[in-house]
């Protein structure tokens, strides 16, 4: 019942937002998010001094300092087969899974030559399962606890001159299927998952930045590198952008006024989760789930107050990889070494509204 409510009001929410007047406004003045580049201030030196590029482009959609957000992923299908269990063939009509996401971005360090800031995440996504048909260790768990992630972030840019920049970001997430707030933390912290990247690239106006650079990252799932190629842009009229880190995401931006836009595009998203095993048979030791999904969608955000906004997200979750690995095994694209346990996880429609306190 609990399910029905929010199903409800997250659909009513999402259209009262986009048939408010406010999306319709337009305006021609300008308005001046893994890596979000517009959480940094302007930076202004003396003059006689060293400038230094800053990291803030024209018109990108705002930065979140704090965010307070749910995810909502409709009816889908979960299936497998455990080869540790008799071949047993699980199954389950997933009603819905989603869950709280919170975010917290603060600058550490803000000077002409350092721009370092850190960051705290925690995102839930249960399950909400009927129909449960055989259902075996992989089943279970997910019916019972679902899956959890709670992390720390450092983002460092680093100006060299009015035109050159080497940007780092560095993370480190406890994943399980577990809730982690109710469970022993203790469990997880051995297979904590680290994520880095660095990039090297340049300014050649204040409204455009382009960068090249490597990720090691569990976003396909298992550990993996992939190149990565930042490109933030906003066009001469003021009304279109570009906001990208791909592969990871990629999106176009419409600002209808500055408390008005629109985004365009899709976001890569995945972790590797640990399963510890609470049961007797030794089989299930050292489990990890890969979940990997790609995210077309339409992002809606307005603004409430000039420091506070609202995000309404539409969108299609799009299965990549949702099998189960023995152990942190590093995986390159293409790999096609069996996983250890196989499943079959259908596609959905999703919500997800955040409120969102931003930087000036």
């Amino acid at each position: 019942m609990m399910q029905f409510y929010v199903k409800n009001l997250l659909c009513i929410s999402l259209i009262c937002l986009l048939l408010s007047p406010g999306f319709a406004q337009q305006d021609t003045s300008a308005k001046e998010e893994e890596i979000d580049f517009s959480q940094f201030a302007n930076m202004d030196v003396p003059d006689g001094s060293k400038r230094y590029c800053t990291s803030k482009v024209l018109g990108l959609s705002p930065n979140k300092l704090i965010s307070i957000g749910y995810d909502y992923q409709f009816g889908h299908q979960l299936s497998n087969t455990d080869p540790y269990a008799s071949n047993t063939k699980g199954s389950s009509d997933i009603q819905s899974s989603g869950g709280v996401r919170l975010l917290a971005n603060m600058p550490l360090l803000s000077n002409t030559k350092w721009l370092i800031n850190m960051g705290v995440n925690y995102w839930r996504n249960g399950y909400n399962m009927s129909n449960i048909g055989n259902a075996n260790y992989v089943v279970n768990q997910l019916n019972e606890k679902g899956l959890s992630t709670m992390g720390l972030n450092a983002t460092v840019f680093k100006p060299l001159n009015e035109k050159h920049f080497i940007l780092a970001f560095a993370s480190a997430d406890m994943n399980g299927a577990s809730n982690l707030l109710n469970a022993d933390v203790a469990d997880y912290l051995p297979t904590t998952k680290v994520t880095a990247a660095a990039l090297f690239g340049w300014k050649p106006s204040d409204r455009s930045m382009i960068a090249f650079g490597l990720s090691r990252t569990y976003r396909p799932g298992a550990q993996g590198i992939i190149p990565l190629i930042l490109f933030n842009h906003t066009f001469e009229n003021k009304k279109w952008g570009v906001e990208s880190l791909f592969p990871a995401r990629l999106a176009f931006r419409r600002s209808f006024n500055p408390r008005n836009l629109m985004l365009f595009g899709y976001e890569l998203e995945g972790n590797s989760y640990a399963m510890i095993n609470r049961s007797s048979n030794p089989a299930y030791n050292n489990l990890e789930l890969r979940r990997s999904e790609i995210r077309p969608r339409i992002t809606y955000e307005r603004a409430i107050t000039d420091f506070i906004w609202i995000s309404a997200q539409l969108g299609y979750r799009i299965n990549y990889n949702f099998n189960i690995d023995k152990g942190d095994s590093f995986r390159v694209l293409g790999d096609n070494t069996p996983y250890y346990i196989e499943n079959t996880l259908t596609n959905a429609m999703y919500v997800q509204i955040s409120l969102n306190l931003v930087s000036p």
